[in-house]
């Protein structure tokens, strides 16, 4: 049994995990924390009945080596300001921004304008993907749990790549989030009521994701990946679906590629794929799974589409699904849905 805590329980990817993490058989203790919303009870925040009634402790009485495993589900810039107070040999970090997502501390603080404060900690971090990374998450003290969009995109070309089955350049990734990615504050401030029957797309060129798909695509090919990143936001709370196009490698059958995603996720717990299904957003939604499709052309392209969760298997989901990595826990733990 373990205690844990939540860094920023009251915004939507921290809702989701103490909606998960508060039914996990292995947790003896979970203590929320807020830096702006301490003495208040998630009521204000949420109809959910098993956690409405849990309060919302003060961020600066917080002793970070009480508990074994601390969840970051703050703004990017947040737990890299606190890492000094961390004893990483009785404390392991997931933090769910992007603090410790790129390898570059000049590309990080060119996409996210503010110095990083702790850059001798990107190399040691480990990115949470589990179904690429899981040996070294489980001896990790650190994880830079995914971006939402990087996931679903990620997960989609790695067995493609990975088996050299595809080009690794004029790769387009054209991607659609619920409005619920932009969090709290944007919504609030009005986006809410913009996308209300709208579908808007945003930062084509300059998406904090796109050096980090491009940053863990080009490892998994061993070169570098030239890709066309779109994200826009869809009018619904939830979901991500990415319809991604791609050139096979010259007389590639589609047999090899049925058979990539086979070799690489036929024993995964959370992902599905199939040839030709026309994946939609419910099929994932509130859930932690990930659905990938593949569709050939008549010329030697190829069409994937890849389904998640942006809050569960793009945030909550994913960083639960590490922990249980981390703590030699069943990796389903708290994540199968009954």
């Amino acid at each position: 049994m373990i205690n844990v805590a939540i860094i920023g329980a009251s915004g939507f990817t921290g809702l989701e995990l103490t909606k998960i993490l508060n039914k996990h058989p292995f947790i003896s203790k979970l203590d929320l924390y807020s830096f702006n919303n301490a003495g208040k009870i998630l009521s204000e925040f949420t109809n959910d009945s098993d956690i409405k009634n849990k309060e919302l402790l003060k961020f600066s009485d917080l002793d970070f080596n009480f508990y074994q495993v601390i969840f970051f589900a703050c703004p990017n810039g947040t737990a890299m300001k606190y890492y000094e107070k961390v004893d990483f040999t009785k404390t392991k970090v997931i933090d769910l921004a992007a603090d410790y997502r790129l390898d570059d501390e000049k590309v990080w603080e060119e996409f996210y304008e503010m110095k990083h404060q702790n850059p001798q900690l990107l190399a040691e971090a480990i990115y949470g993907i589990p179904e690429l990374n899981r040996d070294k998450i489980k001896e990790a003290k650190l994880v830079a749990n995914p971006g939402c969009y990087p996931t679903a995109a990620i997960l989609a070309l790695y067995p493609l790549l990975k088996e050299h089955l595809i080009e690794a350049k004029n790769i387009i990734i054209d991607a659609k989030s619920g409005y619920s990615g932009a969090g709290r504050n944007k919504i609030d401030s009005g986006l809410g009521e913009k996308i209300n029957e709208n579908f808007i797309p945003y930062n084509f060129s300059q998406h904090r994701h796109t050096p980090e798909i491009i940053q863990e695509l080009s490892k998994i090919n061993n070169q570098d990946v030239e890709l066309i990143f779109s994200p826009q936001v869809l009018p619904i709370y939830r979901g991500i679906l990415e319809t991604i196009y791609v050139n096979k490698n010259k007389n590639t059958p589609d047999e090899d590629i049925q058979e990539a995603f086979k070799k690489h996720y036929a024993n995964e717990n959370f992902i599905s794929y199939e040839k030709s299904k026309h994946i939609e957003i419910k099929e994932v939604a509130l859930t932690n799974n990930v659905s990938i499709s593949f569709h050939s052309e008549k010329s030697e392209k190829i069409t994937i589409i890849s389904a998640i969760d942006n809050l569960i298997k793009g945030a909550a989901g994913q960083a639960v699904q590490n922990m249980n990595i981390m703590m030699d826990f069943d990796e389903t733990t708290a994540l199968i849905n009954e």
